[in-house]
């Protein structure tokens, strides 16, 4: 069959489904190698590059004008010329399909091995296992539970650990609940932004005047998506679109909302609260993207503190909300109107508290 006949995958289904005639196929989830040689191409050679590889495979331009300006404007250099890949003549002039066939597609470019968890909870207490297992579903729309209120009751709730996983981080007033939930009543903050992001919440601190000095107990690291190399050796990171938040390994928050004020005032979003056995899932993801994650610049990780054994006074005089049972029920809903008030911790219930410390600071430790 002559070039000028072949079609490519995504052509050939869009001709099938065009026709009245033909019937429907079983559904091929199979890899697109044409694809993935024309996304070579742009990444090497760039937009005439690509054009000239779907001709000759007869595909489609399956890529929007966004998505191809971001695999232009994100591509990396190899980190030494790729000689195993092909030699002097495999650069980026004179791509063709046959130059670049390849037994793989959407190689995954890591810079190592894929990284382990950084610890496990084998001995470790898992508060998320304790709670019954809920899914609830909050819309932008629903004017009596606002998602920007949900968000920020969650933090100034939490009493111990508070896990953010984030793509844009640029609400003043939630950060400030961050900056008071670590400062204030001590909470361990750790906070994943995506790499693209990273500079606008460095224009947010910049605005504000925060300087390391105000992030006591808050890590604040970058994190990218998946890894895509061409053969070449030339390569582009995804983003981090996942977005969630972990409240004292006791529920969850995930959905569309992102820290904006745009977010919280004018686009609409979905939030959704777990409890439960689904928390575990989260917990998994955040330590295997945080393995991965590196310091963000100019913004130092936190100092560890041990735990203010039970009984002794912290040094700002006040204990964390987390004290008593009750306390813990309020904590792990930030969706009551009562606030966690500081009751006194009695005698039986001491243990229990020193276990939980034990574990925080265990946790912390690993970090």
């Amino acid at each position: 069959m002559s070039r000028s006949r072949h079609l490519g995958k995504i052509r050939k289904r869009l001709e099938d489904v065009k026709s009245q005639w033909v019937r429907p196929a079983r559904a091929d989830f199979s890899d697109n190698e044409s694809a993935r040689l024309a996304t070579d191409a742009l990444l090497d050679g760039g937009s005439e590059a690509y054009w000239r590889v779907l001709s000759q495979e007869g595909e489609v331009d399956f890529l929007s004008s966004v998505e191809a300006q971001y695999i232009q404007a994100q591509a990396r250099e190899p980190p030494c010329p790729p000689d195993t890949l092909g030699g002097a003549e495999a650069g980026p002039k004179g791509l063709d399909s046959s130059s670049l066939q390849s037994g793989t597609y959407f190689p995954v470019a890591s810079e190592g091995s894929e990284p382990a968890l950084l610890h496990s909870w084998a001995s470790a207490e898992k508060p998320y296992l304790k709670e019954k297992s809920s899914a609830t579903v909050y819309f932008q729309t629903d004017k009596h539970n606002n998602i920007r209120d949900l968000v920020r009751r969650c933090i100034t709730r939490t009493s111990q650990v508070l896990v953010i996983l984030m793509d844009v981080f640029t609400d003043v007033e939630i950060f400030c609940d961050i900056l008071e939930a670590a400062n204030k009543r001590g909470v361990f903050v750790c906070v994943l932004l995506d790499q693209g992001g990273v500079k606008l919440f460095q224009e947010m601190c910049d605005k504000v005047q925060i300087s390391d000095s105000h992030l006591k107990n808050i890590s604040i690291r970058s994190v990218e998506g998946e890894i895509y190399c061409a053969k070449s050796g030339r390569k582009f990171a995804g983003q981090i679109r996942e977005k969630f938040i972990i409240s004292d390994w006791r529920f969850v928050l995930s959905g569309s909302y992102s820290f904006t004020w745009l977010c919280g005032h004018v686009h609409r979003n979905i939030l959704s609260k777990f409890t439960g056995q689904a928390v575990e899932l989260f917990d998994e993801e955040f330590r295997h993207l945080y393995a991965s994650s590196k310091p963000v610049m100019g913004l130092k990780s936190p100092r560890l503190v041990a735990p203010v054994p039970p009984g002794a006074a912290p040094a700002n005089g006040r204990l964390s909300s987390s004290s008593g049972s009750a306390s813990d029920r309020m904590s792990s809903n930030p969706f009551s109107g009562r606030s966690a008030g500081s009751h006194p911790v009695p005698e039986s219930k001491q243990n229990k508290t020193k276990t939980k410390k034990q574990t925080t600071l265990w946790f912390l430790m690993a970090f």
